[in-house]
Order: C-alpha cells, then sequence, then structure tokens
C-alpha cells in the first residue's frame, strides 16, 4: 500500500484543494496522460497512414483488451464515448412509437433522464419515473419498477449504481422482475454501469439486460471518453452506432471503431490507464478506498450532527452519502450555489445533492484522499457560516 501523499503525487491535482468527489470526472494520473501524449505524437508523424491504415487494427486490440478486463466476452462490447451515448445509442436503437413507455427511476443520473425525456416527447412515447426513498430495500426497488410496467413498456433503464444517491441496486432481480411483469416479456432492459468498471466486480452477461454500460474514465484511470457498450447476443444484429460511417455494413462491435474523422488517441491510450489501476493495487485498493470513504462518513455525520439512520444498506464500494442539516439549499439551484461555496470560497470538491426534498453531500474515495480530508470538509462545515447559513446556529449550540 502506497502512502496517500506519494499517490497523490502521480497526478496534476492542485494539492491546495481537497479533491473528495473523485466519482464525478476521474482523474487522469501523469503516466497516463504521458502514454496519451505518446499516441497523439505517433498519430501526427503520419496521420495519413494511421487514420487511413493503422487504427482499426490498433482500436481492435484495444477493444479486446478492455473487454477482457470487465470479465466480458470478446466481440460483445463497443468503444463509445461515455455512459450518455451508449444508453443514447441503445434508445435510437430501438423503434418507439407514440403511446410507448421507458421507465426510469427518480435515482437515475440527470442528463440520461433529459435524453429519454426528449427523445420521448420528440416520437409521442411517454417518459415514467418510478421513486423509492433513500435505504429503500432491494426488495421495494424491485416492485417499484416491476410495478410499473405494462404492455406499453418497451424500454426499462436501471442504474447499477445511482450517481445522486450512491447505492448499488439489484439490477439482476430487476431484469428479471421487469420481463415477468411485462405480459410478453419482451422488454428491453439497459443498465447504466458509469461507476461500476474498477470499484464493483460484476458478471455483466448474467444481470439477464440487454444492454450495459460502463464509464472507464471515472475510477480505471482512462483519459476521459472512454466506455464500452455491452450488448446480448441477442440485440447485436440490430444495435447501430450513432454516427454511420465507413464501417457501418460491418458487424458489431466492428461498426462502432471508427466513427468517422475524429481523435481516438484516448482510447487507444486506455490500457495505460488499466495498468495503473492495477499497479495501485485493483480490487485491494478499492477495498482500502471503501474503508476509508466509510470513515469519512462516520466523520461528517458526527461533526454536522446528522443521522446515518435510513441510508443505503448497499452503499456504492467507493461512494456515500450524508445528510446536512434542513436548510443547507432547499431546491437543486441551491445545491448549486452549495457546490460553488465549497469549490471557489474553500477549495473543497465535494457533490451536494437535493433528492426528494432532502439535502446531501456525496463524497468518495481516492488512493489519494486521507482521513484529514474529510475532518478539513468537517471543520469547514462547522466553522463558516456562509456555507451553512441555516444550521450553523444548531451545530455550534
Amino acid at each position: 500500500m502506497r502512502d496517500p501523499h506519494d499517490v497523490l503525487r502521480d497526478f496534476d491535482l492542485d494539492p491546495g484543494v481537497v479533491h473528495l468527489d473523485h466519482g464525478a470526472y476521474g482523474a487522469l494520473p501523469r503516466v497516463v496522460a504521458r502514454a496519451w501524449q505518446d499516441v497523439r505524437v505517433e498519430v501526427e508523424t503520419n496521420p495519413a497512414r494511421f487514420l487511413r491504415a493503422e487504427v482499426l487494427p490498433r482500436i481492435a486490440r484495444v477493444r479486446d483488451q478492455l473487454t477482457c478486463s470487465l470479465g466480458i466476452e470478446r466481440g460483445s462490447a463497443a468503444l463509445v464515448r461515455n455512459v450518455s451515448e451508449g444508453l443514447s445509442t441503445v434508445l435510437a436503437s430501438l423503434d418507439l412509437c407514440a403511446g410507448d413507455e421507458v421507465l426510469v427511476s427518480d435515482h437515475g443520473y440527470g442528463s440520461v433522464g433529459l435524453a429519454l425525456r426528449g427523445h420521448c416527447d420528440r416520437i409521442g412515447a411517454r417518459l415514467v419515473t418510478v421513486h423509492f426513498d433513500v435505504g429503500a430495500d432491494d426488495s421495494v426497488v424491485v416492485d417499484a419498477f416491476a410495478g410499473a410496467v405494462n404492455t406499453r413498456t418497451r424500454l426499462v433503464v436501471v442504474d447499477q449504481i445511482t450517481s445522486p444517491t450512491a447505492a448499488v441496486l439489484p439490477v439482476a432481480q430487476v431484469s428479471k422482475a421487469v420481463r415477468a411483469a411485462h405480459p410478453s416479456g419482451e422488454v428491453t432492459v439497459a443498465i447504466d454501469g458509469a461507476h461500476v468498471p474498477g470499484t464493483l466486480p460484476t458478471d455483466i452477461e448474467s444481470l439477464g439486460a440487454d444492454a450495459w454500460v460502463g464509464n472507464l474514465h471515472k475510477w480505471m484511470f482512462t483519459p476521459r471518453g472512454c466506455a464500452l457498450l455491452w450488448v446480448a447476443e441477442r440485440w447485436r444484429e440490430s444495435i447501430r452506432p450513432l454516427v454511420l460511417s465507413w464501417e457501418i455494413d460491418e458487424e458489431f462491435p466492428i461498426c462502432f471503431d471508427r466513427p468517422g474523422t475524429a481523435d481516438y488517441t484516448g482510447w487507444l491510450a486506455a490500457p495505460a490507464g488499466l495498468d495503473y489501476w492495477s499497479a495501485l493495487g485493483g480490487w485491494d485498493q478499492t477495498e482500502r478506498n471503501a474503508v476509508l470513504v466509510q470513515t469519512g462518513q462516520d466523520v461528517l455525520a458526527q461533526a454536522l450532527g446528522t443521522s446515518l439512520d435510513g441510508l443505503h444498506a448497499n452503499p456504492a464500494p467507493t461512494m456515500r452519502l450524508v445528510r446536512l442539516p434542513e436548510g443547507a439549499f432547499t431546491d437543486e439551484a441551491g445545491a448549486v450555489a452549495f457546490y460553488e461555496r465549497l469549490s471557489f470560497e474553500h477549495r473543497m470538491e465535494v457533490a451536494p445533492v437535493w433528492f426528494s426534498g432532502s439535502c446531501y453531500l456525496r463524497i468518495a474515495a481516492q488512493a489519494y484522499n486521507t482521513p484529514s480530508d474529510y475532518e478539513r470538509l468537517a471543520e469547514v462545515l462547522r466553522s463558516a457560516p456562509e456555507v451553512l447559513p441555516s444550521a450553523v446556529g444548531e451545530m455550534s449550540a
């Protein structure tokens, strides 16, 4: 196990900032940045030859390496830029009609919900959002999805690790239940696995879904713009990339490999991120991160005088929620302002969350974090009235 201060020097992260939101956009190690730059230089020495004759076999080799790293069969996953693109691809490949329904939960990622709503609005379909409380038992989650299925349900999107509420959902049970609830069983299930690679060992092919997509830049240290879209064999003939280009007549996943003239260097440098993840400790480091983020959650809850009761029994391995005192903010705009005060005035990177009428902080842990990072955040929250103006008196009493 390396010293966290030593690990921090592997990154270009500002050492004067407390970085407790690795799950948002990840962070790029310098060794991966150098590998990325090496590929850029290689491309620019002869861009015509590289992009005409070399890029496709290189992408295919990297794609195979990345899919194997997630324990899935070669040829079963395509490279895409992120989960939003992957799920938009699934949506565009479905022949949805007016009156059809798409099912999501209110624990889903905001931009995915917006994409689904926009598509449904354009064609006259209906977006149905199910609700379950923070800390809901798995059976409640499964029943919420299954109970909203009817003959019009065509697509169900479920998060394996929820972004706003940092919970692991029982996606395999949801997949099974929604098919059982559908009169014909013919419903497409897509899993948002944005936070899964590098944090949650998963047998993707056993989840019972039609599609699964996960980001590699969040927890596996690849350049941003690297994600994998896995598709069940029964669905591979019907799914097509959003950008139709030279490989459109090829089978899945080759048809995704070259969406026109683009910068593919991030994809080609992605194995360097996986190598760094492994060298840092791989799953052993993930377990250490889980212990650390639990410590951070305890420190902050004690400092704020808020309870951990009723939070998720199955939280994300490397992220946690902490309740904020009532009135810290009262809507989504207030959460944004709260973030800006912490970031710009106090040099704290953490994710405020407004969910179902309550306010939280979502914290994360990575190998460069220490318990003192959470203690520093706790001190800011306790001592800075401009951060928690409505609650500071109660905390100080």
